[in-house]
């Protein structure tokens, strides 16, 4: 009887045990890798909605009348679309006539100058804020 030759004999169990744990590995690497791309895609897709439609909102609430005598409502301003699924929170607070930070929700005379907050969250939970001024 003839035994085989070394190079004739093939892989063994062990081997290709090696072989497959290797693959599922770096199968495992990239399918999270792509994962994680997708989300951080879809994350800055979101930012960038929400970043585009603050600016427009503050730009159409400058562009409404100052509303003083410590009742602002800039509600008239059109709100970002609910399609997109964004939801605005506007604050106005008022300059108290103090420095540095003499800004307070309480109004007792409307000085002329107010800082509005303008909050928008998506729902997936993103959210930007932007802070702006507005005088007489």
């Amino acid at each position: 009887m003839r035994t085989p030759r070394s190079d004739d004999r093939g892989f063994t169990l062990i081997e290709l045990l090696v072989a497959i744990t290797l693959m599922a590995i770096s199968f495992g690497a990239v399918f999270g890798g792509l994962g994680l791309y997708f989300k951080i895609q879809s994350t800055q897709r979101a930012n960038a909605t929400i970043d585009t439609e603050i600016r427009s909102y503050a730009e159409r609430i400058l562009e409404r009348p100052y509303d003083g005598d410590c009742s602002a409502d800039y509600s008239a301003a059109t709100p970002p679309a609910a399609a997109l699924g964004l939801t605005a929170t506007v604050t106005v607070t008022y300059w108290d006539g103090n420095l540095p930070a003499g800004f307070d929700s309480t109004c007792t005379t409307d000085r002329g100058l107010q800082q509005i907050t303008i909050t928008l969250t998506a729902t997936r939970g993103e959210s930007g804020t932007l802070q702006i001024g507005k005088s007489r």
